[in-house]
């Protein structure tokens, strides 16, 4: 209940401030300032968290590579602007050749900037309990994540595929070609939180896989936060890239079986580009 000393006193601050500017929107600042704070957190994770590692379940030892060429390193307290790559010997004790494609320079380059963009996009993107995000060096298509202290393999690939290309020379008449089509077609999905998390796509002529697989540790992310990288409109541009000039094999999705026996027609609903 109010008194007569607090009437007072309201009264007095009610004068005090008449004309005023009303208070800026603070939202936008917290919201910045938590992704700072949450950049910060992740950098001091970096830092500390790959010397070598055991991956677990998964069989692998990552050892702590070289930043990769052209990939500048992140200035100290700043926002995180690379990712240093690790190398996967499959057997422990035994590094794998550098660069077993043969690749020129240039194309090394290409390549390792492309992982470095879905790095990035995957560090904004996935959920915060994802605190390192590494690419592979000389693998495309794979990085390894860190949560909880533990490691997991994550697949990020976009492959020229024979079947879907099929696909494309005999669509309807009256559909668009495959080049002239911006959407992702969904293809199988499969969440097991002990085995993997994937989501798979068709674009034009590539098939996209999001996958991430279990380690010691149940998987750290669902299948909806798949979804949410697969609908940023950055992520379509980096499949455009790869789908145009493609940096992998012709084949099928590398990180599982789920297209096996399945018909080149795409299926489900399509995410129109933006």
């Amino acid at each position: 209940m109010d008194t007569d000393d607090t009437t007072l006193l309201r009264d007095a601050l009610d004068r005090t401030t008449d004309g005023l500017p009303p208070l800026p929107d603070l939202a936008p600042l917290a919201v910045r300032e938590g992704r700072r704070r949450r950049a910060r957190a992740r950098i001091a994770v970096a830092t500390t968290a790959f010397g070598v590692v055991t991956a677990g379940a998964l069989g692998l030892t990552l050892l702590a590579g070289t930043t990769g060429p052209g990939v500048s390193t992140p200035a100290a307290g700043g926002a995180r602007t690379s990712y240093p790559p690790v190398v996967v010997e499959e057997t422990p004790g035994v590094t794998p050749p550098d660069n077993p494609e043969g690749l020129s320079e240039t194309e090394r380059e290409r390549r390792a900037q492309h992982q470095q963009k879905m790095a990035a996009l995957l560090d904004e993107l996935l959920p915060p309990k994802i605190t390192d995000i590494r690419p592979v060096k000389d693998r495309t298509a794979e990085y390894r994540i860190t949560a909880g202290g533990e490691t997991f393999r994550m697949v990020a690939s976009v492959r020229p595929d024979a079947d879907r290309d099929r696909f494309c020379e005999n669509r309807p008449k009256d559909a668009p070609t495959c080049e002239e089509d911006t959407r992702l077609w969904t293809g199988p999905i499969s969440e097991g939180r002990t085995t993997r998390a994937t989501a798979q796509y068709w674009y034009r002529k590539s098939v996209v896989e999001l996958s991430v697989y279990a380690g010691k540790a149940e998987v750290p992310v669902t299948v909806r936060h798949l979804f949410d990288v697969a609908k940023d409109p950055r992520f379509l541009e980096l499949v455009k890239d790869a789908d145009a000039h493609p940096m992998e094999p012709q084949g099928g999705p590398i990180g599982s079986a789920l297209f096996e026996g399945l018909p080149g027609a795409a299926s489900g609903k399509g995410q129109r580009a933006r």
